[in-house]
């Protein structure tokens, strides 16, 4: 029977940002993921690591100065994963003032201490280039700054650090049964048909979509409703007449959702959706009506490139888990992360939420929090300053 000091059950941003930071604290940690790492929301998502600009909005101040702190952190541990990106944010006088946007980007540049980054800009889409893509009732705008990053890659490359520093990582691992003992969790694993055994004085459940499926099912607690589930899809077309060169920051004419057009490998990603979801993650699809707003609202705001259903080459969707809130509109609903405990379970610790963006800092919290349940003084975090590797060639042994 292999022992351990924290077992995570999820394979995701978060599931290995913890198994990082804890193994390089000094911990024995084994991090079990039913399918392939990255395989559900962590590699569905819009691939932007950003502050979250319409979160200003909402008076979400915390969250957003939280965000932009963490993008400098990001974007200096793993330039080869994240990069800079300008986003051009076109003014629709009769929807916004042009005085409140430019006082939003204002708190946007200084909220987060940038320093790497360059600052906003105001725009004349009239005389500069950035204007020629975009419908002629835009004449001005501003351009700001966010990164954009390899949302996969950055997964599988903090999973490579984990096991460098001694974490054992096991994909294709389903764990069937977790039980609480005296001296911690007793675990059923399997693997292709074969089963064994672990244990770990510390669980964490980082399943994502699926936590509150292994809550219910596999920890066998009382049903409570954790998370809501909201779908994002997104559209990837080739280049098309008048593509822009940078990307784009669009208010949906329909509905006001904001929506990306964002140059990638040399392709352009679209998106995305926000819609309550409530099948299984397992489920979760593109849908027909989905496809039509994006095409709509692209061709509403880029005259020239009349993109049909033909022109496109892939969808995606995921599922983003959100924690319960009594707010019904989609667009206001929190992004911030919770790591609840169960007092019927001591040592049992779930992840609810986050954002790809603040994963390293979600892991640091709670890696302190298992330091306090295992009753050790907690070593001090390094992941803001140690970069993460670019080689992943050693990731195929998970």
């Amino acid at each position: 029977m292999n022992e351990f000091d924290l077992a995570i059950i999820g394979g995701g941003i978060n599931g290995v940002g913890i198994a990082r930071d804890a193994a390089g604290r000094g911990l024995k940690v084994l991090l079990v993921e039913q399918n392939d790492l990255a395989s559900g929301t962590s590699s569905a998502s819009s691939k932007l690591i950003h502050g979250g600009l319409r979160y200003l909005e909402h008076g979400a101040l915390r969250l957003v100065r939280a965000a932009l702190a963490e993008r400098e952190v990001l974007l200096r541990m793993a330039p080869h994963l994240i990069r800079p990106l300008r986003f051009v944010l076109p003014l629709d006088e009769a929807r916004r003032s042009p005085l409140l946007i430019r006082l939003g980007l204002f708190i946007y540049d200084r909220l987060g201490r940038r320093e790497i980054l360059p600052p906003s800009r105001a725009l004349d889409l009239i005389t500069d280039e950035a204007g020629q893509p975009l419908k002629r009732q835009f004449h001005r705008a501003f351009e700001y700054s966010d990164c954009f990053a390899d949302d996969s890659r950055l997964v599988v490359l903090n999973a490579v650090d984990a096991a460098e520093r001694g974490a054992t990582i096991r994909t294709r691992t389903r764990c069937v049964r977790a039980e609480r003992g005296a001296r911690g969790w007793r675990l059923v694993l399997s693997t292709q048909g074969l089963r064994e055994t672990a244990t770990a004085r510390v669980l964490v459940n980082a399943a994502g979509p699926w936590a509150e499926m292994v809550t219910d099912t596999l920890l066998k607690q009382p049903p409570k409703q954790l998370l809501r589930l909201d779908k994002g899809s997104h559209l990837v077309v080739p280049p098309f007449p008048g593509a822009p060169s940078n990307a784009i920051y669009l208010e949906a004419r329909s509905d006001g959702r904001p929506i990306f057009i964002i140059p990638w490998n040399k392709l352009y990603l679209i998106g995305t959706t926000d819609v309550r979801f409530e099948r299984d993650p397992d489920e979760v699809r593109c849908e027909p009506w989905e496809i039509d707003y994006l095409l709509a609202e692209t061709n509403l705001a880029l005259p020239g490139a009349h993109l049909t259903r033909d022109s496109i080459v892939d969808t995606y969707s995921g599922v983003r888990p959100l924690p319960v809130t009594s707010d019904k509109d989609e667009q206001s609903i929190t992004r911030r992360h919770f790591i609840r405990q169960h007092p019927q379970l001591s040592n049992l610790l779930s992840i609810v939420g986050g954002k790809l963006t603040t994963y390293r800092s979600l892991a640091e919290e709670c890696v302190d929090r298992i330091f306090q349940k295992l009753g050790k003084e907690s070593p001090p975090c390094r992941t803001a300053t140690e970069a993460i590797r670019a080689s992943d060639s050693r990731a195929n042994r998970f």
